[in-house]
């Protein structure tokens, strides 16, 4: 099944109101904040209850690891608010954020953006995770391993980390969540290695190295915002440097885009996108949404008139697109994910 919903102009709105009766109804079920109220999770100070190492000692795969040292770039934006992003990263890690209140059993995989050369750590990361807890949601942060570094691996590494994350969150052990609900969320070049966790669900990327390797990684619904879709023509010229380096091939872009027929295997889909973003264009979402539905997959795409890349939760209240996170909630409780 699939919604479409275009925000910007008050007849647009009437016309995804008249195709959007069940979201309507989800809407009373959701617990959700105004858009106003969603910046007291961008100004928490709470970190993660939990901080894994994602590998055994001496068991990572992808090597060699290029020589650098990993470093945290720790800056304040413009309103104030903290904006750490991690660079050359060395030693992934998965973050615990668990719920605060009336847990529900879900869980969610937060794969921040970063476009492959650097990844967040408080803008979609660590706030987002707070919000989810505050709907009872257990959520796991990433801090993955970026191609841009050109490991041994090349552009496998981010997808060996994040295919391991959603084993050790579905094995459990520190914590307890419903291996039939976990949702993973990416927004930018996130958004394409969550897309990547979606589509390459039979893709052995590492051996296997304990009992939590021969779980699943296909996520049970996938959350995208203003994703980086293919590497082919009209490409994020970031990423896909980052991702394949500068003499990439076309089977290479191929295999990392997402924008023709799927196999018919990806979960739930909600993807948003801002019409005007600047960085990764709407055409992205739109590709994604078009391979999708070829593929009988189930998909609802929210368009935006007004909004940024990379908002997170600071973006203006102003803007429907805001609201997003509201909007994922009632999809995923429609979908049985919260």
């Amino acid at each position: 099944m699939t919604r479409i919903v275009e925000a910007g102009s008050r007849r647009n709105m009437l016309k995804a109101a008249a195709l959007l009766p069940v979201v309507a109804a989800g809407a009373a079920r959701a617990q959700a904040a105004p858009p106003s109220d969603l910046l007291v999770f961008a100004r928490d100070t709470r970190e993660p209850d939990l901080v894994l190492p994602l590998w055994p000692e001496g068991k990572m795969p992808g090597g060699p690891i290029p020589a650098m040292t990993e470093r945290v770039d720790d800056q304040t934006d413009n309103a104030g608010l903290r904006y750490r992003v991690a660079e050359h990263v060395t030693r992934p890690t998965l973050s615990f954020f668990a719920p605060t209140a009336n847990p529900t059993g879900a869980s969610v995989l937060i794969l921040p953006g970063g476009g492959y050369s650097r990844v967040g750590i408080d803008r979609e990361g660590y706030e987002t995770a707070r919000w989810f807890n505050a709907q009872g949601i257990a959520a796991f942060v990433l801090r993955y391993r970026l191609p841009a570094d050109r490991w041994g691996g090349g552009a496998l590494v981010a997808l060996q980390d994040a295919q391991r994350a959603m084993r050790l969150i579905r094995a459990g052990g520190r914590w307890s969540v419903d291996p039939k609900r976990v949702t993973v969320l990416g927004g930018s070049a996130g958004g394409h290695l969550a897309i990547s966790l979606c589509v390459k669900v039979y893709d052995r990327t590492y051996p296997v190295i304990d009992a939590a390797d021969r779980l699943l990684t296909r996520p049970d619904g996938a959350i995208l915002l203003y994703p980086v879709v293919s590497m082919g023509a009209g490409a994020h010229t970031g990423s896909k440097l980052a991702l394949l380096g500068p003499d990439a091939s076309a089977a290479d872009a191929a295999a990392w885009s997402f924008d023709q027929r799927l196999p018919g295997i990806t979960p739930p889909i909600f993807l948003a996108h801002a019409v005007h973003d600047r960085v990764v264009p709407v055409d992205h979402a739109l590709a994604l949404f078009g391979a999708v539905r070829g593929s009988g997959g189930a998909v609802d795409m929210h368009l935006f008139e007004d909004g940024a890349h990379g908002l997170g939760l600071r973006g203006d209240p102003a803007w429907p697109m805001s609201d997003w996170p509201n909007l994922a909630r009632r999809w995923q409780v429609r979908n049985g994910l919260a």
